[in-house]
């Protein structure tokens, strides 16, 4: 099994040490996980210390290591996002989309975006964005794709056409989606993405990843039991693996 959007350092929480990379690894290793993808958020590039990774790789018995990054997809900021997925060797980059009109979606306690926007608005130029990512070419992953229900807002009116246009644009742009854990520890609480919508993605044969978006080693895996059970029940029997940017496969 994987675990392919994680953060070591996370929001400047901890250094990306030999010996911190090591405790995620006993973590995934408890948890069954043979393979696990540290995918720092962009702003923190500087932080990723390759010579720590490259030895914690060459240390970890159990649990093979992957080197991704995870790039916020903001409109205009083509040549940053650039930048920095050509900034290290990484094995896959992720794009997520974490803000509309240059606000953030997601932020514990701050749902001003939320009272600002008309809701199915601020839906729609989400999911928006999410296809503009996905048709970028600038990606092997789509992060959590359907981010903005974060706060268990929802639109009154029907999303499902512009969450068949955005699974259409995904299986267009032969991107990864990330099924990401993390939704159940928010006050949603269920996975990103939804059943509904990862029921499109399957109908559309688009390939996935399993992620916990563990911001500390105790989240790694965290809700696999309940990601186990919907990928399983929607349809998929594999998850997608990278390395040096090539993809392969690993039966569920």
């Amino acid at each position: 099994m994987i675990d392919y959007h994680l953060h070591v350092v996370a929001h400047g929480d901890r250094p990306m040490t030999v010996e911190n990379i090591l405790t995620y690894c006993e973590v995934a290793h408890s948890r069954g996980i043979r393979q696990m993808g540290i995918t720092e958020h962009d702003r923190y590039l500087e932080d990723i210390d390759l010579a720590a990774f490259q030895e914690a790789r060459e240390k970890s018995q159990d649990v093979e290591l992957r080197l991704g990054i995870e790039i916020d997809f903001v409109p205009g900021s083509e040549a940053e996002m650039d930048r920095f997925a050509g900034a290290l060797p990484y094995d896959y980059i992720i794009g997520s989309v974490h803000k509309v009109a240059g606000e953030d979606v997601d932020v514990p306690g701050d749902l001003s975006v939320y009272e600002k926007w008309d809701t199915y608005e601020l839906y729609e130029t989400y999911f928006q964005n999410v296809r503009e990512a996905a048709l970028s070419g600038r990606f092997d992953v789509i992060g959590h794709p359907d981010l903005v229900k974060i706060f268990k807002r929802f639109p009154a009116q029907d999303i499902t056409p512009m969450l068949e246009e955005t699974a259409d644009a995904v299986a267009e742009s032969g991107v990864v989606v990330d099924v990401n854990s993390a939704g159940l520890r928010k006050p949603v609480g269920e996975i990103y993405p939804s059943r509904k919508f990862l029921e499109m993605f399957h109908r559309r044969s688009v390939p996935i990843i399993l992620s916990s978006d563990a911001h500390a080693p105790e989240e790694v895996a965290a809700g696999y039991d309940k990601s186990l059970k919907l990928v399983h029940e929607v349809g998929y029997r594999e998850v997608t693996t990278f390395k040096n940017r090539e993809r392969d496969t690993l039966p569920l």
